[in-house]
């Protein structure tokens, strides 16, 4: 990735690339970058990454994201970028991934995205509907 970073560079690198950019906090500049789309909303962020206030502080102070938040903030930003890919627009993707869905026993995509099993589970569903099968 270049030395500026950015989203779209993020979701598209190489595994072992975004794991060290994630080990070493991304940036909280990204949070501000991702929630400039008016489809996408800091509180939404926060439901994946962890409380608003904390989030709130280190885009005040412009301290990197803790490891711990960076994986959950990469995780939404992964899954978005497929969904976007998908359905093709955030707004459509959003709209999906913060819709109840019998699939996953009437709970929010988006909601999923907290653990990692939640993660690879939408990220499978995503696929399955790639594929034609319906999401």
């Amino acid at each position: 990735m270049a030395t500026a970073f950015s989203l779209d560079e993020f979701a598209a690198a190489p595994l072992l690339e975004r794991a060290h950019a994630v080990s070493a906090g991304l940036p909280a500049k990204a949070v501000r970058d991702l929630v400039a789309d008016p489809a996408i909303t800091l509180a939404d962020v926060a439901r994946i990454v962890g409380p608003r206030r904390t989030i709130d502080r280190r885009l005040k102070e412009n301290k990197p994201l803790s490891p711990d938040q960076s994986d959950r903030f990469a995780r939404f930003v992964t899954v978005l970028a497929q969904a976007t890919a998908i359905f093709g627009s955030r707004v459509a993707a959003m709209q999906w991934l913060g819709a109840p869905k019998r699939r996953f026993e009437s709970e929010k995509p988006l909601d999923l995205l907290t653990t990692d099993a939640g993660t690879r589970l939408v990220e499978e569903v995503l696929e399955q509907a790639r594929h034609g099968f319906a999401a």
